[in-house]
């Protein structure tokens, strides 16, 4: 199965904070809280790296996904392309170093 490494770097991360944010929450997802008569209570919002089985986090800002994923990821990069640098390598050949 074929396997896609993106790497990613904002590029413009102070002047569009805001955009950055949302790229962020959209990748990784986000928890959110809100006040009831009951108390607190908390909601996770997957991201898109979640609800891709077999997405992995590589670094801080590289991720390894499956050839069934990639369009997915290619929208999401593509709404945040003003703000990102984004490099896409395909995966030829895999080993294990341990």
């Amino acid at each position: 199965m074929t396997r896609w490494l993106y790497v990613y770097d904002c590029k413009s991360s102070r002047t569009r904070n805001a955009r950055r944010v949302a790229f962020t929450k959209e990748l990784f997802g986000y928890t959110y809280a809100w006040k009831t008569k009951a108390g607190i209570k908390q909601k996770r919002k997957p991201g898109i790296i979640e609800q891709c089985a077999g997405s992995i986090v590589v670094s801080d800002s590289a991720i390894l996904i499956y050839d069934e994923h990639k369009a997915e990821f290619d929208n999401l990069f593509k709404k945040y392309q003003d703000i990102l640098v984004i490099h896409v390598f395909q995966v030829i050949a895999e080993s294990d170093l341990i």
